[in-house]
């Protein structure tokens, strides 16, 4: 009789844990409920100083308080859980939540459509850009090209121009770019608009960038102006040429899975959330490049705006290879935009 009882408890027992798995298992299915409470991990390279981080510590403002505190928002600067690489990585497996990513082209060895950010030249100013990543342009490369690698984007922040700066001369035209050594990311279109416009593209890690400008191993670099400024780059260069010759956004980008179990009002939150703050981070950048600027004409640089259409003419053939590779369909898109 005591075996038999045994058996009818442990049984009870058994069916009390399945059914309590499957309850587990459906409440992983159906996602978050409305009264559960959400942490939303957010991760990117950059300091507690910098825009993004600003921009994102109003982000979990206006997050936590608009839904009164269910979602709760943690911050990872200064490349703490990697780098943007490995931040894309992490969010594609799930590992980390969402993270705001220092540009498109980041993405070149999951889709090489993704290289529309190194076409030069293709962005006449900021206000072109904005408009075009945040109409059709963007909805396409999020649709298209960046969703389907694992991704959702929330909204496109924004890392800024390049610009170019050297020792021999300042550049207005084209041909001030001959014979001149720039430093170059191991980009295959940024090599290639370097020596259509007669430079000598020198590969180069970027710690390394100061000591070759200091030393004369190369007479020049590009980089946002941020980059330029928080480097010193302008202690050893002569002239800042404001060619704007690449622009770089910042995908806000977060795990599909993860936004899917978010509640209709969260995901809501969340959205306005990321679009008033990347306008934040947006005018924060403009702000900071005009300082940027001050700062290095009061350390002597010299700084000059170029001519962006002879430019724009004179790289044609690298916006061609592009289009031989991928298509034409990112690059009209884009240009949709050019007049508007």
């Amino acid at each position: 009789m005591k075996k038999i009882l045994s058996m009818v408890l442990i049984g009870a027992l058994l069916v009390t844990l399945l059914v309590g798995c499957g309850k587990t298992q459906d409440n992983q299915e159906q996602g978050n409920s409305a009264d559960d409470q959400i942490t939303l991990k957010v991760a990117h390279i950059f300091s507690s100083t910098h825009p993004a981080d600003i921009a994102l510590q109003k982000f979990k403002e206006i997050v936590e308080r608009d839904t009164d505190g269910r979602v709760t928002v943690d911050i990872y600067n200064s490349g703490v859980l990697g780098g943007d690489v490995e931040e894309i990585q992490q969010v594609v497996a799930g590992q980390l939540d969402a993270a705001v990513v220092m540009g498109v082209a980041l993405w070149q060895g999951m889709d090489p459509r993704t290289a529309i950010e190194e076409v030069p030249f293709l962005f006449k100013d900021a206000d072109m850009a904005h408009r075009a990543y945040d109409g059709a342009f963007g909805e396409k490369l999020a649709k298209e090209v960046l969703e389907p690698t694992g991704v959702k984007v929330l909204a496109y922040w924004e890392n800024g121009f390049r610009h170019f700066t050297n020792n021999k001369r300042p550049i207005y035209k084209p041909e001030d770019m001959v014979g001149i050594k720039f430093r170059s990311a191991q980009s295959p279109l940024r090599i290639q608009m370097f020596q259509e416009l007669g430079a000598n593209a020198i590969p180069m890690a970027f710690p390394e960038v100061f000591t070759g400008l200091q030393q004369g191993t190369i007479d020049g670099q590009e980089n946002p102006l941020a980059t330029i400024e928080s480097s010193k780059f302008y202690e050893v260069q002569e002239y800042l040429s404001l060619s704007g010759h690449i622009y770089s956004c910042a995908p806000f980008v977060i795990n599909p899975k993860i936004w899917e179990s978010y509640p209709d009002d969260v995901k809501e939150v969340i959205l306005k959330a990321a679009a008033e703050t990347r306008d934040m981070e947006r005018q924060l950048i403009a702000e900071n490049d005009q300082q940027y600027i001050d700062t290095m004409k009061k350390a002597g640089i010299k700084v000059n705006e170029v001519d962006k259409d002879a430019f724009k003419e004179a790289v044609q053939s690298v916006w061609d290879i592009f289009k031989e590779d991928v298509g034409s369909d990112l690059i009209d898109a884009v240009l949709q935009f050019e007049n508007e």
